[in-house]
């Protein structure tokens, strides 16, 4: 009997990936540099064309790649490489990790003080668009709180930015509460926007994004750290996105960390889409916060 990869390969795939719950290789119906944007799961042959935005069954993909008039036809195909079933692996489906979901009284402990950003150049118009504020007490006391929303307007976390004039060494500039991997900020404004644009600025803090929104540029998303998550990976295949920007931190002057990791983000983007989606624009300065509206506007007619 003939294995999924046996197959794959007969029709006329090359350089297969392992990737453990799937295969990795470049489609072979249509024109493409990326050699891993096509993915064949092993548990049940489904692939999905993440670069495309198609998917569907193993018989799909080989009508496709064969250029067959019909799903009979594939089926046809697949029966007499296989005198049974058994082509497909069983495996073990991770459990699934519900994301903690925050009490939204906490919001009314959020103060409208917006002093901290007004004198970064940060308008209310822009931060009362966020819901931000200062907080007074608790785990968040003396920091500027952004509240993060889930796609049902459930709480799901909090970023807070400390605005103490003379914090301690061990005090972080940023504080998180709750699972900022599950993130998908600032969909809860911004949502329409980029799936108007298909185009998106992938920028490191929320500070960021604000000097980028006060410059009316809106298709952003923060991933605070600099680290693409597997949530923001699916949700930028879901939007179909034609042009995906890397703008982390300008850090050529000190450690090359912000530059370094554009570079390694952009790299798993390519996993997923082509190189003409994907490119990497550092800001001018460390980071757009640093820049003013009209150096913003002069980096974005480069983008």
């Amino acid at each position: 009997m003939n294995s999924l990869k046996d197959i794959l390969l007969e029709i006329g795939y090359s350089n297969i990936i392992d990737s453990g719950r799937e295969f990795r290789t470049r489609p072979i119906y249509r024109d493409s540099g990326n050699n891993t944007s096509l993915c064949i799961k092993k548990s049940d042959g489904r692939f999905v064309d993440y670069s495309a935005n198609i998917s569907g069954s193993f018989e799909d993909l080989i009508k496709l790649s064969l250029n067959l008039k019909s799903i009979a036809e594939a089926q046809d195909w697949l029966g007499n490489k296989l005198p049974n079933s058994g082509l497909f692996i069983q495996v073990e489906k991770p459990l699934i990790k519900q994301p903690r979901i925050l009490n939204k009284q906490d919001l009314s402990l959020i103060i409208p003080k917006h002093q901290y950003w007004n004198e970064r150049g940060i308008s209310n118009e822009t931060l009362n668009t966020f819901g931000g504020g200062i907080m007074e007490q608790g785990k968040l006391k003396d920091r500027y709180v952004f509240p993060i929303f889930n796609r049902k307007k459930e709480l799901v976390g909090f970023a807070g930015r400390d605005v103490k004039r003379n914090p301690g060494p061990n005090r972080p500039k940023w504080k998180h509460i709750g699972d900022k991997s599950k993130w998908k900020y600032p969909l809860q404004s911004n949502i329409k926007v980029l799936e108007e644009l298909r185009e998106v600025i992938i920028v490191e803090s929320v500070g960021d994004m604000l000097a980028l929104w006060e410059s009316g540029i809106k298709n952003t998303v923060v991933t605070f750290g600099v680290n693409i998550s597997i949530e923001l990976l699916n949700l930028f295949i879901k939007l179909n996105l034609k042009k995906m920007t890397v703008s982390f931190n300008n850090d050529s002057e000190n450690n090359n960390v912000g530059n370094l990791a554009a570079d390694k983000a952009k790299n798993k983007l390519l996993k997923y889409f082509d190189k003409q989606q994907v490119s990497v624009n550092l800001p001018r300065k460390n980071d757009f916060g640093d820049m003013s509206v009209e150096e913003i506007l002069l980096w974005k007619k480069t983008n």
